[in-house]
């Protein structure tokens, strides 16, 4: 029975992974041993070892947007080193805050083999790496009164994610007889009759509840706001990215057997189709009616992650497709990262060199760090979906997806779905442009020195402006990226 969960897999398939967790091992030992060795520089070869690892995983891209959001963790991670050691530990001292650059790594590699799965064993095997380093990152300021609260919830509700998972997976082995996920194993299973049939369908119901908490989606999104306020800002970068690239992989995964044109050709996608239509509304109405109040940029941020996954979502509102993938769904992951990433590494300079994560820590910016500003801008300005950069584009194929939609009740979609989507993309544009606002519009303080930027964030903070602004021009000459 062991040996035939994992009939099709080698060990050649997984060397980035083992790459990955050798590395983490490689770390472990040189925190232990080296004790004179500055952590922060396990973050500086942690990330140059991860992202090298991106060239074996060129023909993945999900695991290569993992292997990207990981390294670039790391180099946040490396410029935050103070607070870290701070934070974590009794102040002057670095003891215990290595495993801080070795977790990421080890749930980069869980995200990986996720990536690889075709049947539920591996693809829980790979999660829960990614969980399990995500609780103890979370909570790691054990210090710090806010990341412990926001690791007991990120504990307690993932646990509960975990055991709907889980739930799910056994109505699907009860009802098809095999772990393994194939258009033509959920077909042949509807053949057999109506009772069958509704078991399947209660079985993926579950397997979405589950994915849906990565992604931070309704109902699974109350962990959110409080856990990406409490935790380090490196960590909340590592969740908002890493994590919902994990779990829009997952998804992806779980929904090809049922959308696949198998699974249109049977009938039952339709329904599924209705359901992630009302997910995504639902999110995005949540998202960006809970983002608009906010004054603290962490939750702030948190709350633009929903809105954003209810924007995704609708990608994948296509049926019919003989080889389903959600093409559109790496593009919009892509540009969200990047924009995403920069934000926060923005945000750790302020926290560190004016001592909040305010909105209002913002105040002045494009007065005081005209450059930084301007990056800034790009940032929020791709998140929002502001015409040539590249957030523009990834909204652009959500809508166009819907609009596109074929099968189930595709004028219903256009009724209802499409409206929301409108009102709720013209929403982000007043939330997020109040941060520029407060960079450009508010008069500086006294207290407001300007900033200084460490190479590694300038460098960063360039380079994703620059992605994000040919993302946002490229298409116009060459059609779509993905």
């Amino acid at each position: 029975m062991i040996d035939s969960l994992f009939d099709g897999y080698s060990l050649e398939l997984f060397t980035p992974e083992l790459f990955l967790v050798g590395l983490a091992l490689v770390l472990l030992m040189a925190d232990t041993f080296l004790k004179k060795l500055p952590k922060r520089f396990l973050g500086l070869a942690g990330a140059v070892c991860t992202l090298l690892t991106a060239f074996a995983l060129q023909d993945e891209i999900y695991a290569l947007l993992a292997v990207v959001a990981t390294g670039l963790t790391l180099l946040l991670s490396f410029d935050y080193a103070k607070i870290t050691n701070a934070s974590s530990n009794e102040s002057g001292t670095q003891d215990g805050t290595g495993e801080f650059y070795i977790l990421p790594i080890l749930a980069c590699a869980g995200i990986s083999a996720m990536t690889k799965a075709t049947d539920l064993v591996m693809l829980f095997v790979g999660l829960e790496v990614l969980t399990l380093s995500s609780y103890i990152l979370v909570g790691y300021y054990r210090r710090n009164y806010g990341s412990v609260e926001a690791g007991v919830k990120y504990l307690v509700l993932g646990a509960v994610s975990t055991g709907i998972l889980v739930f799910g997976a056994a109505w699907y082995f009860g009802m098809t007889g095999t772990f393994t996920l194939s258009p033509t194993v959920v077909a042949a299973t509807f053949l057999v009759n109506d009772g069958i049939a509704a078991g399947l369908m209660m079985a993926i119901t579950f397997l979405l509840l589950g994915a849906a908490f990565k992604i931070g989606a309704v109902p699974m999104h109350v962990w959110v706001p409080d856990v990406y306020q409490g935790a380090p800002t490196p960590t909340t970068a590592f969740l908002s990215v890493a994590s919902k690239i994990a779990g829009f992989a997952l998804l992806t995964i779980l929904l090809t057997p049922f959308l696949s044109y198998i699974g249109a050709t049977f009938g039952y996608a339709h329904r599924i189709y209705t359901v992630l239509a009302v997910i995504a509304a639902l999110t995005l109405v949540i998202g960006n009616l809970g983002a608009i109040a906010q004054t603290n940029m962490k939750r702030l941020l948190g709350y633009s992650s929903i809105a954003q996954a209810g924007f995704i979502l609708p990608l994948y509102l296509q049926c019919g497709h003989a080889d389903f993938d959600a093409p559109y769904v790496p593009f919009y992951l892509a540009v969200y990262m990047i924009a995403t990433m920069g934000a926060f590494f923005a945000l750790a300079q302020v926290r560190i060199q004016r001592g909040s994560e305010e909105i209002s820590a913002f105040r002045a910016l494009g007065k005081t760090n005209p450059r930084l500003a301007f990056a800034i801008t790009v940032l929020f300005a791709s998140l929002a979906g502001v015409p040539l950069t590249g957030g523009f584009f990834a909204k652009l194929s959500s809508f166009i997806t819907v609009a596109e939609a074929s099968g189930f009740s595709h004028a219903c979609l256009m009724c209802w779905l499409f409206p929301i989507m409108i009102v709720c993309a013209a929403a982000g544009f007043y939330y997020y442009f109040k941060v520029i606002r407060m960079m450009y519009w508010e008069t500086p303080l006294e207290e407001d020195k300007p900033l200084s930027i460490p190479p590694v964030t300038g460098i960063v903070l360039a380079a994703s402006v620059a992605f994000l602004i040919v993302c946002g021009v490229l298409p116009l000459f060459t059609g779509p990226m993905f």
